[in-house]
């Protein structure tokens, strides 16, 4: 993030540099999540408080929250600053859980783990439904904020979109851990999918602010919620070693972030139909996320 504000900086033009790091950024973010899932797992369950592995999710967030509110709060200012204050967050974050984390442990931890193993090929259905979900949700996490801002031009109003969706996946994870932790796994992950199809759907019908406010909080609400129960499930298919797995559906779920704007680009600005490249997209990805909902929520009855 440090790197991107630099780049970002008006003295610096160089538009495939700033792309090529963006591009790093997704690539560790997606690191972190797979390898800070299994290694806290794995943590919590040599303690003895794997109860407590669902509510590690709450910190993204709690982190989306804190981002969503600094860029609100300092709205006025240059974007490099704004990237170089996300930055400076970001090392501090870092420096706090180098210095707090066991090597020791850490280090059995990895020795335990088997050196070879293969995801197994009969969860492709896992990582289809992971990958939808990835889909699904970067239509409203990208255009959200843009489409906030047509209806209200004051960016203290539409500027709120992140911190609403940031409270939202914070409060959802705690209710879900809190109430839910022993129910099946592809339930929690099915239930969130719908709502999220619904929060993802709401757009393609009207862009109204009251709408807009109600699909921050309902994908915001369920996209912690499914990470959280798409990795636990994860675990609990493949407990010897979970990181292929997870870095299958890691993968999908990329390839799902990067489908959902390159549809809304190549699709006309202003079809025949009235439909625009948001309205098209928002409503594929409702479609496909009620559909992979159903097929989560019957698989778990199987």
């Amino acid at each position: 993030t440090l790197l991107v504000a630099f780049i970002r900086a008006p003295f610096i033009q160089a538009p495939v540099a700033g792309a090529t790091l963006r591009f790093a950024a997704g690539v560790f973010s997606a690191w972190v999540l797979v390898l800070s899932s299994s290694w806290c797992l794995v943590e919590l369950s040599r303690e003895g408080t794997s109860q407590f592995g669902a509510w590690m999710y709450t910190g993204v967030g709690i982190g989306i929250t804190l981002a969503g509110a600094l860029a609100w709060l300092g709205g006025l200012q240059a974007a490099w600053v704004l990237w170089l204050e996300l930055g400076l967050l970001a090392a501090i974050g870092t420096a706090f859980v180098i210095r707090t984390m066991p090597r020791a442990n850490a280090g059995a931890a990895l020795a335990r783990a088997p050196e070879r193993s293969d995801a197994p090929a009969g969860y492709a259905d896992l990582v289809i439904c992971y990958g939808t979900f990835g889909f699904g949700y970067i239509v409203p996490a990208t255009f959200l904020p843009a489409l906030a801002r047509e209806q209200v031009s004051n960016p203290l109003v539409f500027g709120l979109t992140w911190p609403v969706f940031g409270i939202a996946a914070a409060v959802s994870v705690a209710v879900v851990a809190r109430s839910l932790s022993s129910s099946p796994r592809r339930r929690v992950w099915g239930a969130a999918q719908a709502f999220m199809a619904i929060g993802t759907g709401l757009p393609a019908l009207t862009q109204s602010l009251w709408s807009l406010t109600l699909s921050a909080v309902l994908v915001g609400g369920t996209m912690m919620v499914t990470t959280m129960a798409g990795l636990q499930l994860a675990r609990e298919l493949t407990p010897a070693n979970p990181t292929p797995l997870l870095a299958r559906m890691t993968s999908a779920f990329a390839a799902g972030q990067i489908a959902g704007p390159v549809l809304v680009r190549v699709f006309p600005v202003q079809s025949a139909g009235g439909w625009s490249g948001m309205t098209f997209a928002s409503a594929v990805a409702a479609l496909l996320l009620a559909a992979t909902a159903a097929w989560l929520w019957r698989s778990a009855r199987a």
